[in-house]
């Protein structure tokens, strides 16, 4: 299953607002550590694991760039099965279960709705 959505809201905080926003909704969330962003065109990219899903969080410099970046999640998700980028002004965020422990994809949802709250704000 593969879901791609383009989402518009504030997105001011960056990235460890995002992942504060998920600790803030009770989510499990690793550490998350730098990677190379230019493999996705970004500016900043981290990725970690969020309630055992793994998760990356890029930041672009401007939108444009932040949808082809949403392109991009494909090559990060790789072979996983389950998987879905969404993008939020200039921020995409991935979740990808690859260890395919959300048989029933309520996991995927729940991030994603986290995600989405923070356009609303």
């Amino acid at each position: 299953m593969v879901i791609s959505l383009g989402l518009s809201g504030c997105g001011k905080k960056g990235i460890s607002g995002e992942i504060q926003a998920f600790k803030d909704a009770g989510r499990s969330v690793s550490e998350f550590v730098d990677i190379d962003a230019g493999s996705m065109q970004a500016k900043r990219c981290q990725q970690g694991t969020i309630d055992k899903m793994a998760v990356l969080l890029c930041e672009y410099p401007s939108r444009d760039a932040a949808s082809g970046g949403v392109r991009s999640a494909s090559l990060w998700a790789g072979e996983s099965g389950t998987w879905l980028a969404l993008q939020r002004d200039k921020i995409v965020f991935a979740v990808a279960d690859r260890a395919e422990v959300d048989e029933n994809g309520k996991t995927v949802s729940a991030l994603t709705k986290v995600f989405r709250r923070l356009a609303k704000k």
